[in-house]
């Protein structure tokens, strides 16, 4: 029995990895494909700005989803739920729909998608993190940091509500361009925040001496 544990937390988390490298690889294509196919690419004006705004993030995504759950298979061990391995299918498919509906006609329904990548990805996150804690391999990186609660995640919670707001303002209320410029806005500085969350913690597992560059807080998006 130990020895089939051991081989699950050796591999599994390699072929999820590898599962999730080529969901995104398709996403890159659908995307290049979405993006080359567009008659507002050139356009001009505030709907091929909506457009260019829309397509930036999702780039953003599809790049800090794989580095995040790199940066995850590299670091830690740890043993892999059924959740860890269905997980990448389901923001698989919510980034496929995202690309799908890059138009300024939807940019409403556009960010309640977005806004669920970022909430299953913060769920998956936590509790591949509270699973790797458990692992006395990952000691290096856990001691000195305290047990993460779901306070810790308040800011990606709160992107989330933000995400949703103005997700259903855009789809149910008459309001102009203006405001989905501005959450498109919003989307790109959560995922940006993310990016540097990500940075953060890899600095602090690679034991880095810059104080700057370390730290405890909550852990970034992934899964």
């Amino acid at each position: 029995m130990g020895k089939n544990v051991e081989r699950a937390k050796e591999m599994l988390p390699a072929i999820i990895l590898t599962i999730l490298s080529m969901i995104q690889a398709l996403a890159l294509e659908l995307y290049w494909t979405r993006l080359v196919e567009s008659e507002l690419l050139w356009q001009g004006g505030i709907d091929s700005l909506l457009f260019w705004l829309q397509a930036v993030a999702v780039l953003v995504g599809i790049v800090l989803v794989w580095l995040v759950h790199v940066s995850f298979v590299l670091r830690f061990t740890w043993l892999p739920s059924l959740e860890d391995m269905v997980i990448p299918f389901i923001i698989g498919i919510l980034e496929f729909a995202m690309i799908d509906l890059m138009h300024p006609e939807f940019v409403g329904l556009w960010m309640l998608l977005l806004a669920a990548v970022f909430a299953v990805s913060i769920a998956a996150s936590h509790f591949t993190m509270r699973r790797a804690r458990r692992e006395p391999e990952n000691d290096y990186f856990f001691r000195g940091l305290s047990p993460g609660t779901w306070r810790d995640y308040r800011h990606s919670i709160a992107a989330v509500a933000a995400l949703i707001s103005f997700g259903l303002v855009i789809c149910f209320l008459p309001v102009g361009d203006l405001v989905a410029v501005l959450g498109l806005l919003v989307a790109l500085a959560a995922l940006g925040y993310q990016t540097r969350q990500t940075r953060r913690y890899w600095m602090h597992s690679v034991g880095s001496d810059n104080p700057d560059e370390t730290g405890t807080g909550e852990p970034p998006v992934g899964l």
